[in-house]
């Protein structure tokens, strides 16, 4: 029997056979997509973008790049039809698009995050390996460290933090803040971000030894002299006390009763506890099986992680979270994340439909 694109039909008119083409338009999408992806990662590595900040012919970019004039012509007018390069008369140049985001030089580069994604291919690599063995192991220090926290800076510099500070800086109590306590803050950015709107502000950036080298180099690139590094745990080293604002966001204790009675005890009353994550209500299952398939590739040492991506044991839901903050803090906003977030990216790090509560710690009654 010969396969046929069209459906086959018994002697009641009924579909017997599926034809090819649905499975077919998978394999397409995926394919070409991956392709894509591949072409635009070439052209990173081999500074193809760099060059062609100036308009360039294929052979004087051949040259520059080192590249082979044959396969770089059809990668050339790849990256036209993805609307990543323009040719005039012979002449290649970046679009504005790629000048922003793909040229190295750029403050918005965007290579890591291009790294995080090829990365998460070779996890992904290994799908067949954890059906059989279970999930892989890593350390959670080297897993945020091995590019992740790079990628996580990168993403967010597009946006999410502009967006993310002028929200807590609206607040009336930020303006008087002297100490800003960053947990679990990796590259630092917010806590540089929320420095320089509040000249007054002395900020400190939490988080495990591995991540020093790159919050410590984002710091001296934006000459952050009132922030400082301080590594530790935050679940069981001293938080301090007397903190104005305590800011933690995507973290796997960021749902958990017991870490948010930490950062309650270390607050002054009175003071801003800004929190950022994806929650589950009461009862909800998948949000994105994809990601949820990708969170199961892995295990953090030490962390019990659940079903699902983003969820960790000792999570509260959503309600419940809510209500164990409004016993002890005043809420002052909860914005849903098309307020704040990013684009998303079908990879761990996505922000689909996390909250970001800014609430203030209740002062006591005497």
């Amino acid at each position: 029997m010969f396969a046929t694109d069209e459906p086959t039909t018994d002697m009641k008119g009924e579909a017997a056979t599926p034809g090819a083409d649905a499975l077919h338009g998978l394999f397409y999408r995926a394919s070409r997509h991956y392709k894509e992806f591949c072409a635009m990662t070439a052209s990173v590595r081999m500074g193809i973008f760099d060059a062609l900040e100036e308009s360039l012919t294929l052979e004087e970019l051949c040259h520059a790049c080192k590249v082979l004039p044959p396969v770089t012509a059809h990668l050339l007018e790849l990256l036209c039809e993805l609307g990543l390069l323009h040719r005039r008369k012979g002449l290649y140049q970046n679009t504005p698009l790629s000048s922003l985001y793909l040229v190295t030089s750029s403050p918005l580069f965007q290579g890591a995050v291009m790294r995080d994604i090829q990365n998460g291919f070779s996890l992904w690599d290994r799908l067949d390996r954890v059906l059989q063995e279970g999930p892989i192991a890593v350390e959670e220090e080297a897993f945020f460290e091995n590019g992740l926290v790079d990628s996580l800076a990168a993403e967010i510099l597009c946006g999410e933090l502009q967006k993310t500070v002028e929200a807590v800086a609206s607040i009336p109590a930020f303006q008087q803040a002297r100490s800003l306590l960053r947990l679990g803050g990796g590259h630092g950015l917010y806590a540089i971000a929320l420095s320089q709107l509040n000249p007054d502000l002395n900020a400190t950036v939490f988080d495990f030894p591995d991540i020093a080298r790159k919050a410590e180099e984002v710091m001296a690139a934006h000459g952050a002299n009132r922030v400082r590094f301080v590594p530790g745990n935050l679940f069981t080293d001293d938080l301090g006390s007397g903190h104005d604002v305590i800011f933690l966001s995507y973290n796997p204790g960021g749902k958990n009763p017991a870490l948010l009675k930490r950062i309650h005890d270390a607050l002054k009353p009175g003071g801003l506890f800004v929190t950022k994550h994806v929650y589950y209500r009461k009862e909800e299952g998948s949000k994105d099986r994809l990601l949820d398939l990708e969170w199961s590739l892995s295990a953090f040492k030490g962390v019990t992680k659940g079903h699902n991506i983003y969820r960790f044991s000792g999570d509260l839901s959503w309600e419940a979270h809510r209500d164990l903050l409004k016993r002890h803090f005043t809420i002052e906003q909860t914005l849903e994340a098309d307020a704040f977030s990013g684009h998303p990216l079908a990879k761990f790090g996505d922000r689909m439909d996390s909250k970001m509560i800014i609430a203030v710690k209740k002062r006591q009654v005497s």
